[in-house]
């Protein structure tokens, strides 16, 4: 939990949007990860196997809210953007806001899958594995995710 925790709340808090959901589901990843340690077969990389916990109980929490019509509560950007550390200067914070704004105007699942590619680092076939999908396509989304959010912050002033 020590190594792994923070990222896998982040990564939750970017697909849910709501920091207390993202808080139950790294909890939930760890205890499911715990409880089931005996079935990790060792196929792929521990951090990879969290990942896939992580992805699908995110899953999980969306299918949730949306029988529950909870998604109208959901926080808004400025949550969305984490907590803004004081360290940070203004134009960090002004990027680092607006790229979660490109980000929310993906879908969730193309927001999952290039997450799960920039912010976690998983190759393609870890990805695909993950969520069910076959790596080629996983690499299509991928070719299609990242113009897409190029394009949104060139919008914003950011990208070249």
């Amino acid at each position: 939990m020590t190594t792994y925790g923070r990222p896998i709340r982040a990564f939750a808090l970017r697909i849910v949007r709501n920091k207390e959901l993202a808080e139950d589901v790294g909890q939930q990843v760890f205890l499911e990860a715990f409880q089931g340690i005996d079935r990790f077969e060792g196929r792929s990389s521990l951090w990879s196997w969290l990942c896939s916990i992580a992805y699908h109980r995110c899953v999980d929490e969306l299918r949730r809210l949306r029988r529950a019509s909870a998604l109208d509560d959901l926080d808004s950007v400025d949550e969305l953007a984490g907590e803004v550390d004081g360290t940070m200067d203004a134009d960090r914070v002004a990027k680092r806001r607006a790229l979660e704004q490109c980000l929310e105007k993906l879908s969730v699942p193309m927001r999952t899958q290039l997450l799960m590619r920039c912010f976690f680092g998983l190759s393609y076939v870890e990805i695909g594995e993950a969520v069910g999908t076959p790596h080629s396509t996983v690499q299509v989304y991928m070719s299609r995710i990242l113009p897409r959010l190029r394009r949104c912050l060139r919008g914003k002033g950011l990208a070249r």
